[in-house]
């Protein structure tokens, strides 16, 4: 898909960084009464947005949680396996927080749940930092950063400095 030249810089750092805030605080309500919340960032970028939230809900909050990753292929998740970062992670009654940076379609977050509904948690939610609004599943992010409305050409990209924090969101 052909980039623009000059892509628009959507989120700078210091409001992807207000914007992660806000998400943890919406997830530590949300899940006032969880005794673990389990954080699946969908590698690479959900990952490195998974930590930064996690860092966040320890700060704010006292509910522990366990962070792990989730690997899948995006562009065709149902001819590749499925990896969970640690497959031990028990599931069960648990409260699970899937993580990725921009949402779409809902094809990913779909995918990323199915190796974890045979435990049956008792909750899953998704938290994207930017939401496209193109769904094509019947998935809904429950925390989101930012709903931008694009055409099916455009892409947002997120890019990270060297420290792994977010240094902007792209419209491409």
């Amino acid at each position: 898909m052909p980039k623009k030249k000059n892509p628009e810089k959507i989120i700078d750092s210091a409001k992807a960084m207000r914007m992660l805030d806000r998400i943890a605080y919406q997830i530590l309500e949300e899940n006032y009464d969880a005794k673990e919340i389990i954080i699946l960032g969908i590698a690479n970028k959900g990952l490195f947005l998974a930590k930064l939230i996690n860092k966040r809900l320890k700060k704010f909050g006292n509910i522990p949680t366990q962070l792990s990753w989730i690997k899948l292929n995006k562009t065709s998740p149902h001819d590749h396996d499925i990896e969970l970062g640690d497959p031990n992670i028990n599931f069960k009654n648990k409260t699970i927080i899937i993580i990725d940076d921009v949402g779409n379609t809902g094809r990913t977050i779909y995918y990323a749940m199915l190796p974890l509904a045979k435990d049956l948690p008792k909750k899953i939610q998704a938290a994207v930092l930017v939401d496209r609004m193109h769904k094509l599943f019947p998935i809904k992010a429950d925390f989101v950063g930012l709903h931008l409305a694009t055409t099916f050409k455009e892409m947002v990209i997120v890019e990270f400095d060297e420290n792994d924090k977010v240094e902007g969101a792209y419209l491409h």
